[in-house]
């Protein structure tokens, strides 16, 4: 694999989190979930993170993003979206 391949596949998240010089660890504390799962969402294993609601702002917090920032995989689901509206 090319280097531009490796960066052309790199997370969003990672990307953003490298750019904030955070951790796998300082991500997992602010939106409670486990070091491990964050490692996941950056590598694709968990394709549509189960999210609630504070997790996505806490998310949002910590990474400086907005909502409409957020890969769709991270946002919230639609029904949970509208529920809160």
């Amino acid at each position: 694999m090319t280097e531009k391949q490796e960066v052309e596949q790199e997370s969003p998240l990672k990307s953003r989190r490298d750019q904030l010089d955070l951790t796998q660890r300082d991500v997992a504390v602010a939106v409670n979930v486990s070091v491990q799962t964050v490692s996941n969402w950056e590598t694709g294993r968990y394709r549509e993170a189960k999210l609630t609601l504070p997790q996505v702002k806490a998310l949002c917090r910590v990474l400086q993003w907005t909502i409409d920032d957020l890969p769709d995989d991270l946002a919230p689901s639609r029904s949970q979206s509208a529920d809160n509206e």
